[in-house]
């Protein structure tokens, strides 16, 4: 009796959306989470008696194909105008049977980039900056 592989994630079975739109031609997404841990120890020891978290700093990097309809990321800024109009969306990874992957709030476009390589497809790189981020990850 044939049954499906549901014990590893995979990635031909994950969505990303940009503020609830599947991304189209999405060729990868990496999820950095760093939490900025800080040594504590006390005065005239050199030990390390824990590390305390100091600032959350959430950084997503997409890359995807530039398709003819939108000619690039919808949630890239065009410009220095439209970066100063300070616009966030979510960005949620979810598994194409239901459930949520990682979801973050709020993220801003930090840069982006447009590749172009001979008999190649255009390629864009986007890296967003977000105020939080939720689900386990896996």
């Amino acid at each position: 009796m044939a049954s499906a592989n549901l014990k590893v994630k995979s990635g031909n079975k994950i969505d990303i959306m940009l503020d609830g739109a599947i991304v189209g031609g999405a060729q990868s997404i990496d999820m950095q989470d760093d939490y900025a841990p800080e040594p504590a120890s006390g005065i005239g020891d050199i030990h390390v008696t824990e590390y305390v978290p100091t600032m959350a700093r959430h950084n997503i990097h997409l890359t995807n194909m530039v398709l003819k309809a939108t000619g690039r990321l919808s949630a890239a800024t065009q410009n220095g105008d439209g970066a100063l109009q300070g616009l966030v969306f979510d960005i949620m990874v979810t598994e194409k049977e239901g459930g949520t992957v990682r979801k973050y709030t709020k993220c801003s476009y930090a840069q982006g980039s447009l590749e172009v390589r001979k008999h190649a497809i255009l390629s864009a790189s986007a890296t967003f900056n977000a105020l939080d981020a939720s689900g386990s990850g896996g």
